[in-house]
């Protein structure tokens, strides 16, 4: 088994909705703002290379947007992964599987390409996941969350992309298995990644950067914040526990980190790259 990190571009947002009702005064020291309380996220999206399968997990937002989303959500090179596999010795056709953590738009978008308004698959070959609680919701979803999803490209892979639902924690492929988190979005299916006697996690917005580790240090884009500040206190617990590295797809400053438990609660042990 080979992990590479595949680089699927920056986007930023307002400082305050990575941490909720956490002051700024506290979450700049350690997340950096500009002058206008916007903050850099990247997408960094990984490959799991098992031989006969190639695993994506995630893949980006794509190129669906006007300019005025671009410049509002500071778009950077979001057309970039086909160029990043290149550059690790891959092609979007020898991709076998790609993985949603869950539906909303910097997560999957990317899986689907738009070539002067015609939708293609950016993985011609691949097997699309994602959890069945995850993809009825968005079918459904609240007026608070709605925006997180984009039924036109919902609906292509649905009729395009060989979608797999998957309906309970399970090993989805060997070595790798799942784990379903509801407080950010419900049925949010968290990859766990057994090799060489570690465990990787990959976080997504179930810790979606190493400043959101303390338990109430929540994004205010969680759908429900108690629920999960609870499952991150139960995951945080086992990850020091199991020694889990934690491998993180919104932080442009770390790429992996493990946790120990501290005086007030978890916290970062080891910063480190793949």
């Amino acid at each position: 088994m080979q992990l590479h990190p595949i680089y699927a571009g920056n986007f930023s947002c307002d400082g305050g909705s990575l941490f909720g009702v956490i002051p700024k005064v506290m979450w700049n020291k350690v997340y950096p703002a500009d002058e206008n309380n916007i903050i850099k996220l990247t997408m960094r999206c990984l490959l799991v290379d098992m031989d006969d399968r190639k695993i994506l997990i995630e893949a980006g937002v794509g190129n669906h947007y006007s300019e005025k989303v671009r410049r509002n959500n500071g778009h950077e090179d979001t057309d970039v992964i086909g160029k990043s596999l290149a550059d690790k010795g891959y092609r979007t056709e020898d991709i076998t599987d790609v993985l949603f953590t869950h539906l909303h738009w910097d997560h999957c978008n990317g899986a689907v390409i738009n070539e002067t308004g015609e939708l293609k698959l950016q993985f011609p070959n691949a097997t699309h996941w994602c959890s069945k609680k995850q993809w009825e919701h968005a079918k459904i979803s609240n007026i608070r969350e709605r925006a997180a999803f984009y039924p036109e490209i919902l609906n292509f892979l649905e009729a395009e992309g060989n979608i797999h639902l998957v309906e309970s924690d399970c090993e989805l492929f060997p070595g790798i298995s799942v784990r379903m988190f509801d407080g950010h979005t419900p049925g949010q299916m968290i990859p766990f990644i057994h090799s060489e006697g570690k465990t990787y996690v990959y976080m997504s917005d179930l810790i979606p950067t190493v400043a959101n580790i303390p338990i109430v240090w929540l994004s205010a884009y969680d759908l429900y914040p108690v629920t999960a500040m609870e499952e991150k206190e139960h995951f945080l617990r086992e990850a020091c526990n199991e020694e889990y590295i934690l491998f993180f797809e919104h932080d442009p400053y770390t790429e992996c980190a493990t946790v120990e438990r501290g005086e007030k609660g978890p916290k970062v042990k080891e910063k480190f790259v793949l």
